[in-house]
């Protein structure tokens, strides 16, 4: 299993407990599922069940707007376990509570083994997210969902194992076992630092996502169709149970029949899900998956008419417990790929949650009503069939919006596979495409279609591609030579071979790769004729080619005099010094070939910045540390900062004590040494954090500033960083202190006269406020630090009000105490025991050169000795700031 997902050695420490605890927390809700409903038809009745499924709807919509509040505000680590604890001791009191029989404990618990899904999935998936990064995610989110449908199955077995040997009571402990032993796997995985990411409050989205949904035809039938299956299935739900109820009528037998069944239905999810799902949207498109689960309600609903008892019970709730979750749901998140991105995250919750829990809602009253008017559980099943009509016909119309959808979202680029796992090579997601494809297109528009099908193997892709060779658009063939390189069958040779002459360089790379794959010639071979062909163009094609996918046998293929050549063919070609830089970057054991660094020092001399960018890429993916320095004073240049970031990283830890060193260096530009701090966020390592921490104190507060922005960087970028409270907090304090005295400052000189020095003593406060900022966003989620800022900094009393409430609620006790009286604007100094000398004198030892520099110009201008004195003091400042300030003030003298 864990080779079929790709997950590598390094991160099974992370994976393995949170995939065993997520497969425990299912194996407990499916061992809860079958108690809750056995208890509920033993005690209270089938009739009762339509009142509890709308108490379930009222208190599930109230429940998840309470839980994403707290979940954003909350640290994660201690919301999982708060959580986890209250949820062991809730099921251990409801062990000792039910016994008693009274009615409205199982109303009570009906809604809590609800409640308990929504809340430890949540969280499950909410450390999930915080523990592994979007491409990890991609990887392991399917093995940590598999493992939870295996859960489901192994809870339901089990329940149905032990009911009789434990009784249905019982049970409720085993589950709370199982709750205590998910806290224990993921105690290792906690972080002092990690804060929940939740989106948005349900109650902050619902009103701009209505909006949406109402504006956008495919969005609307999603969201009614969403409401059609929560109506059904709550229908659904209370004939199963009626069919249950009538069938069993001991307890313990109902228990065992529900683990049983959810046992198997589990088991049927998954095998329909991994053998069945990706052959339908392969073959037969997203609407036809979409018609599975209204057939298989429809045919459970007609065997209720029709077969009475449990087999009819049984035909009933496959289509709501075996396919909802599996196939629909697939059909479903394919519907979504042309929502733009922030339309779905808004959306989302809304078609959810919301929807979801007011549909199931409107299904109990729909039963409530249907039974009052004197119809039986069974002809339930003629409101069923009705709207699962109407069901059908709506998808119908799903089939015309998607496809409308998907063509204006490919014309207006609004589709990020990044942010999608469906697969584009489902039926209906590729009739949309390969109607993008026509050769008449504009080259924008088909540029983005195929590098979305570029990982798609299809005849019917290879078909419409083929024609592109011949587009206008230079990006628009390279890009069709890329797609056809993975397909399979018989391929236009000549025309690739033509291709090798194109005046765009990256056709003509491609056009021999093409060749590579798909022609006779070994592959090794045809590369070698290319190198050494008396056509220039086909040379730099084999240049490109090799850089890009050459083989560590395909590199010997370049040598000295090679690349010496290379060099002065392509010396007024500015895209083919571009390739022959990427190629000495990519060559296999480029620290044997000392004619590598001599090239690349040739081409760093470029005038042309395209060339420089990619020789500072090369450099660090050969990481050579002779070669180091001229990274790091890339760095300096706008146009390389970002090329020699990416070469930075690369470089890990080596490239630590020459960005330091620069940054403590006085006698450089002060703009020189802030860019060295901003490099070393590209450089996400525990070590990094180290030093930082280590060189902070020393440095002025200017730069102490873009050091602290950097771990913020790191914190955003790495979850798994840390980052030493004690140190953070040390520094918190130190800040707090400069702002108290500061403020203690201005009071001391207000009069003097020093209009200057009283603005820049402002500015300071302003800036060691934001300093606060950035350390506790070192400590507690970033987002709400970043909201709480733009509060305080409104300048509106009450909004400043309600960030500080914000910090009240936030901070831990103790900084608390050791922030808020710095912040609060009730706090501000009036009066002061500080004399104007001392305020001076302060000023003048300050660690801020700038302070000490204002000092220096306000207020020594004297001519006795005593101030001569302490100017040549001044003039030996370490920092030229103050020394230039001092000089001038001698001269003045």
């Amino acid at each position: 299993m864990a080779a079929l997902f790709d997950v590598r050695r390094h991160e099974l420490s992370r994976l393995v407990p949170l995939t065993v605890a997520y497969g425990l927390v299912m194996a407990s809700l499916y061992v809860l599922k079958p108690a809750r409903n056995a208890l509920f038809l033993d005690e209270q009745g089938i009739g009762e069940l339509p009142y509890v499924l709308m108490l379930v709807a009222l208190v599930g919509g109230g429940a998840a707007l309470v839980f994403s509040q707290l979940a954003r505000r909350w640290r994660l680590d201690r919301l999982i376990l708060s959580t986890f604890v209250f949820l062991g001791f809730c099921l251990i009191g409801f062990r000792l509570l039910l016994p008693y029989g009274m009615g409205w404990s199982y109303y009570l618990f009906y809604v809590f083994v609800n409640l308990y899904g929504l809340m430890a999935t949540s969280l499950l998936w909410l450390q999930a997210n915080a523990t592994f990064d979007a491409r990890e995610g991609r990887r392991l989110f399917g093995f940590i969902g598999t493992a939870g449908i295996l859960g489901a199955i192994i809870g339901g077995g089990l329940t149905s194992w032990l009911v009789g040997i434990t009784g249905t009571e019982n049970l409720l402990l085993i589950c709370s076992g199982m709750i205590a032993t998910c806290l224990l796997l993921l105690y290792p995985l906690r972080s002092r630092d990690a804060a929940s990411d939740m989106p948005p409050a349900a109650g902050e989205v619902v009103a701009g996502a209505w909006e949406t949904v109402r504006n956008s035809q495919l969005l609307s039938l999603l969201a009614t169709m969403g409401g059609l299956v929560a109506i059904v299935a709550a229908i659904i739900d209370v004939q199963f149970n009626d069919i249950v109820d009538s069938a069993f009528t001991d307890r313990d037998a109902k228990t065992a029949f529900f683990g049983e069944f959810f046992a198997g239905l589990s088991a049927f999810a998954l095998l329909f899900q991994l053998l069945v799902t990706p052959r339908v949207l392969r073959s037969l498109g997203v609407t036809s998956a979409l018609l599975f689960l209204p057939a298989s309600m429809a045919l459970g609903s007609v065997a209720v008419l029709f077969i009475p008892g449990l087999l009819a019970g049984v035909l009933l709730k496959i289509g709501d417990g075996g396919l909802r979750h599996s196939i629909h749901k697939s059909a479903t998140e394919i519907l979504y790929l042309p929502v733009p991105v922030e339309a779905k995250k808004r959306t989302k919750v809304l078609l959810d949650t919301t929807v979801d829990n007011i549909a199931t809602g409107i299904g109990a009253v729909i039963v409530l009503l249907a039974l009052a008017a004197g119809a039986d559980y069974p002809d339930l099943a003629w409101i069923s069939l009705g709207l699962v009509a109407v069901w059908f016909i709506l998808i119908g119309r799903s089939r015309g919006a998607y496809v409308d959808t998907f063509r204006r979202a490919l014309e207006r680029r609004e589709i990020d596979l990044g942010e999608h796992t469906v697969d584009v090579s489902e039926a209906g997601t590729l009739d949309s495409l390969l109607e993008s494809l026509w050769p008449d297109g504009s080259a924008r528009r088909l540029v983005y279609a195929l590098e979305m099908v570029a990982t798609v193997r299809s005849g019917r892709i290879k078909a419409a591609v083929i024609p592109l060779l011949e587009h206008e658009d230079g990006d628009v063939r390279e890009r069709a030579l890329r797609v056809l390189q993975i397909q399979a069958g018989a391929m236009p040779m000549v025309r690739f071979e033509e291709l090798l002459t194109d005046p765009h360089l990256g056709v003509r790379a491609q056009a021999l790769y093409a060749l590579c794959l798909h022609g006779d010639m070994d592959r090794s071979e045809r590369l070698r004729q290319a190198v050494e062909s008396d056509v220039r163009a086909i040379r730099s094609a084999a240049v490109s080619c090799i850089a890009e996918h050459g083989t560590e046998m395909e590199h010997e293929i370049v040598d000295e005099e090679l690349v010496r050549r290379l060099l002065t063919e392509a010396a007024a070609d500015e895209q083919e010094l571009v390739q022959v830089a990427r190629l000495l970057g990519n060559l296999a054991h480029a620290h044997r070939r000392p004619y590598v660094r001599a090239a690349i020092e040739e081409l760093l001399a470029s005038e042309a910045p395209q060339v420089v960018r990619q020789v500072i890429e090369s450099i660090g993916r050969l990481a050579d540390h002779e070669l180091l320095g001229q990274v790091v004073q890339a760095v300096d240049d706008r146009r390389y900062q970002r090329a020699a970031g990416a070469a930075l990283a690369q470089y890990g830890e080596v490239a630590l004590p020459p960005l330091i060193e620069r940054i403590g260096n006085l006698d450089l530009d002060a703009r020189v040494r802030q860019r060295a701090a901003r490099a070393l966020a590209q450089i996400e390592l525990p070590a990094t954090v180290d030093r930082i921490f280590a060189c902070i104190e020393s440095v002025e507060p200017s730069l102490q500033y873009h050091l602290l922005k950097t771990l913020s960087k790191l914190r955003n970028r790495n979850v798994h960083l840390h980052f030493d409270p004690a140190l953070v907090r040390d520094l918190l304090s130190a800040s707090a202190d400069d702002i108290e005295l500061l403020r203690h400052i201005r009071v001391a000189l207000e009069g003097t006269g020093h209009g200057l020095l009283q603005r820049a003593l402002r500015e300071k406060v302003d800036q060691y406020l934001k300093r606060v900022f950035r350390l506790l966003g070192l400590l507690y989620p970033q987002r709400d630090l970043y909201n709480a800022y733009l509060g305080y900094v409104d300048g509106k009393s009450d909004t400043r009000a309600s960030s500080l409430e914000l910090l009240e609620n936030l901070l831990a006790r103790e900084d608390r105490d050791r922030v808020l009286p710095a912040l609060d604007p009730s706090a501000e100094v009036v009066k002061t025991d500080l004399t104007a000398e001392l305020a001076v004198e302060q000023l003048l030892s300050a660690q801020d050169p700038w302070l000490r520099a204002c000092a220096t110009h306000s207020f020594l201008h004297g001519g006795d000795e005593v101030m001569r004195q302490r100017l040549g003091q001044l003039e030996q400042d370490r920092h030229p700031l103050v020394r230039e300030a001092a000089v001038q003030a001698l001269r003045a003298v």
